[in-house]
């Protein structure tokens, strides 16, 4: 079982630190979505589609710079 966990290790590490950077964002924009939703339901859907996008839009800015790399 030793072997297993030797193993799994990286990848369990890598996948919680990967979640642990992403997770804060996306509960952000649930939240945000949610209650632009409670004040007019199609508002929901046009703000999550909007932070969504303004989020691929800022990670490319951030690949595009010269010398650093996207995380």
């Amino acid at each position: 079982m030793s072997r297993l966990a030797d193993w799994a290790a990286a990848p369990a590490g890598t996948a919680a630190r990967w979640l642990l950077q992403v997770l804060p964002g996306l509960v952000g924009v649930v939240l945000v979505a949610y209650g632009a939703w409670l004040a007019w339901r199609p508002a929901g859907w046009m703000a999550a589609g909007m932070l969504l996008l303004v989020d691929r839009a800022w990670a490319q800015v951030r690949a595009d710079r010269p010398g650093r790399t996207e995380r």
